[in-house]
């Protein structure tokens, strides 16, 4: 079954919403490591922080990969001769 235009389309755009709710919260998360770092000299204190932002590092790896998948679908589509 063929992938249309359209849907390629929707799915990249529920990936991009995916990934700027993942990006908004480690950019929070990032800027609340440096206050600590400053603060107290510790950025990720507590094991929670810690999962929460290798979770979100490979959820923003994911979202990325799926996304220059479909690109790559769109590029190969367009580069084929008509």
């Amino acid at each position: 079954m063929k992938v249309t235009i359209d849907e390629l389309a929707t799915e990249f755009e529920t990936f991009q919403a995916r990934y700027l709710k993942a990006h908004e919260r480690m950019v929070f998360m990032q800027e609340v490591m440096v206050e600590g770092i400053r603060k107290i000299g510790v950025g990720c204190i507590q094991e929670e922080s810690r999962a929460e932002f290798v979770a979100l590092k490979k959820e923003i790896n994911l979202i990325l990969n799926r996304m220059k998948k479909i690109c790559d679908t769109l590029h190969e589509r367009n580069m084929k001769p008509k």
